[in-house]
């Protein structure tokens, strides 16, 4: 739970934050095509978490938290979002980043941020697991646990680091156990989609649960046959790298140095707001 910043009631100041970081969700409209036929839809918040990285760095004993939200279409994830904030003088600083997630990226979105004002990713190349296991298949029950299995044990295949960007080290990010997203198989099957099932995972701060990398794991099939792909992304502004069974595959660089592939963005939307008038804004809106 997050510390109370300005007012008395942890618990009342926490869910204030939670319906904030939903509004700002709902803001951002995401489409496929440019006559904005094929909308990508909002999915109920998937991960809820706290950092503990920045207490020391603010000299405060709140903590910094946030909302990670998924868009999709046809079943897939298309693009996957954080909404946070933390503290910053008497009130706080709010934040949004999105990750393209598949080789189909939206369209191009403008905003009147801080920083990073329009966002036009070219779309994420999903790479092929090197020895993997055959995908169980089958679209029953004990199937579609079975392949959830399969991708929990392909995630722990990968190890991620990231470098502070305040101390310049590099640091060791935990994975999650469980995946925070699970591709509908219905909306997936009615689509007529080539890919069967998925799982979107992500890779967090150790002093916190803060997140930094995502891990999206797909069961792809090709006439008869199965088999598992992956696309790392990003929910963070810091210098990332991936490995696979201890061999490098993927690095971004520091966004606010180089935006790299142009699939990740992050931007400020406030700068030391209140809770009153985040509760304001809320209400006018």
């Amino acid at each position: 739970m997050t510390t109370a910043v300005q007012g008395q009631n942890a618990e009342e100041d926490h869910a204030t934050l939670k319906r904030f970081y939903r509004h700002r969700a709902e803001t951002f409209s995401f489409f496929l095509d440019v006559d904005g036929q094929q909308r990508l839809k909002l999915e109920d918040p998937v991960f809820t978490w706290t950092g503990l990285d920045y207490q020391s760095l603010r000299n405060t004993a709140a903590a910094n938290s946030g909302d990670v939200f998924v868009w999709t279409y046809g079943g897939r994830a298309v693009v996957v979002g954080g909404v946070l904030s933390q503290p910053f003088g008497t009130g706080r600083e709010v934040y949004h980043e999105f990750q393209a997630l598949i080789e189909t990226p939206p369209m191009p979105i403008s905003s009147p941020m801080k920083w990073g004002e329009r966002w036009s990713p070219v779309g994420v190349k999903l790479r092929p697991i090197p020895r993997a296991v055959t995908p169980v298949a089958g679209t029953d029950s004990e199937a579609i646990r079975r392949r959830d299995i399969q991708m929990r044990g392909l995630a722990r295949q990968f190890e991620a680091q990231t470098r502070s960007a305040q101390t310049g080290k590099i640091h060791s990010l935990k994975l999650q156990p469980k995946a925070i997203f699970r591709l509908n198989a219905k909306e997936l099957s009615d689509a007529r989609s080539p890919v069967i099932d998925g799982s979107l995972f992500l890779f967090t701060n150790q002093l916190g649960t803060d997140p930094e990398l995502t891990l999206l794991i797909e069961c792809h099939r090709n006439g008869d046959e199965l088999t598992w792909k992956y696309a790392p992304g990003s929910l963070a502004f810091q210098e990332l790298w991936l490995k696979h069974n201890g061999t490098p595959v993927w690095h971004l660089p520091n966004y606010l140095d180089d935006p790299g592939d142009g699939n990740f963005v992050s931007s400020r939307s406030h700068d030391n707001v209140s809770l009153d008038e985040i509760k304001q804004e809320m209400q006018q809106q």
